[in-house]
């Protein structure tokens, strides 16, 4: 069976890699124009991807309309529902897209109860599926942590906390620093794998400020100077697998650093580095965490993160990997579970 994933393949998607290793059917990322009738499964992840990451216009939205309407007549829309809404911030033309998917979906597949709970109530005459989030096992390469520590120049005794993914604003910012500098250890780093400075400033004559003192400029030079190595080892653009893998192979503990989100493939990746994950108690993170017997906290409380990493690193002295890996996270059976969805609801 042919699945319809409608956006331009320009990128490295792993979540979707490690699912198109393993499934009997055959996926195919393009254009949502390019879309024909030998396809009886339209899959859609990020709704944002149709227009390439992009705001569409009014015009867009129109068009996708259309589209649907041929979708509909011939295909089933499945929905994996990974954000609320644009993980960038809601605008009104993302926002209609969003809507506009949901309220035409067929088949929703969710990450965890809670998200099944919350759009069962919303759209009941829809159907609700669970499939789990697949272990990256091929997206990314372990290495020993003592050599990887030995490349990035970090101390080998150091207790060793990564904030992987993007830090996206200053709430997020603050957890993390705040939290990894209240722990009570001297010999320590924080990795983040793409730590945003930067500054939006406005005031009565900024532009003309600029021209001979550049604000935004001075506060991103010293927020690099003082958290730089050997305590910090931050990078401050996306990096590659390779560069992540060896970030990740050196870390002890995991810190998701987020603070209000649906979904987080962090977590995932820590479970795939073997690593003790500690995260917010939101959205689907909440359960998968509780059930790994890992840490959680409140994201709007400091002292709750800081508490929730210093059980983390106890877990991880105690040298007991408590959360294990479940055969529902392998991507062989998460493959079959979509596998299994596509033909159950496929178009007759």
């Amino acid at each position: 069976m042919k699945i319809f994933l409608p956006f331009h393949k320009k990128e490295f998607h792993p979540y979707l890699e490690e699912i198109k290793t393993h499934s009997i059917n055959e996926i195919v990322c393009d254009r949502h124009q390019n879309y024909d009738s030998s396809f009886k499964i339209i899959n859609i992840h990020w709704p944002e991807a149709i227009f390439d990451w992009q705001e569409p216009t009014q015009s867009d939205i129109e068009g996708l309309k259309k589209t649907i309407k041929i979708w509909k007549n011939e295909a089933i829309i499945v929905y994996t529902k990974h954000d609320f809404e644009r993980t960038k911030g809601p605008t009104p033309n993302f926002t209609k897209l969003f809507n506009i998917i949901e309220e035409n979906t067929d088949v929703f597949i969710h990450l965890g109860v809670y998200s099944k709970k919350i759009y069962s109530d919303k759209y009941p005459n829809a159907k609700h599926e669970i499939i789990c989030h697949p272990l990256f096992e091929n997206s990314f390469q372990i290495s020993n942590k003592n050599e990887a520590r030995e490349i990035l120049g970090i101390n080998s005794e150091a207790m060793v906390i990564i904030a992987p993914g993007n830090i996206r604003n200053f709430k997020e910012r603050k957890m993390v620093l705040h939290s990894f500098n209240a722990l009570g250890y001297k010999n320590k780093v924080l990795i983040s794998t793409n730590m945003r400075n930067e500054l939006r400033l406005d005031f009565p004559g900024r532009v003309r400020f600029k021209k001979c003192f550049d604000v935004q400029k001075f506060f991103i030079k010293r927020f690099r100077q003082k958290h730089s190595s050997p305590k910090y080892l931050f990078t401050y653009n996306p990096l590659s697998a390779e560069d992540l893998s060896l970030r990740m192979s050196a870390a002890d503990i995991v810190l998701v650093p987020r603070v209000d989100i649906l979904n987080s493939g962090i977590v995932f990746l820590g479970l795939t580095f073997r690593k003790v994950i500690v995260g917010p108690a939101i959205g689907n993170i909440e359960e998968q965490l509780k059930e790994l017997n890992y840490p959680v906290f409140n994201p709007n409380s400091m002292s709750s993160v800081t508490k929730a990493l210093e059980k983390g690193i106890k877990l991880h002295l105690s040298g007991e990997y408590l959360g294990g890996v479940q055969a529902k996270y392998y991507p062989i059976n998460v493959a079959k579970d979509y596998d299994r969805i596509f033909l159950k609801y496929k178009k007759k």
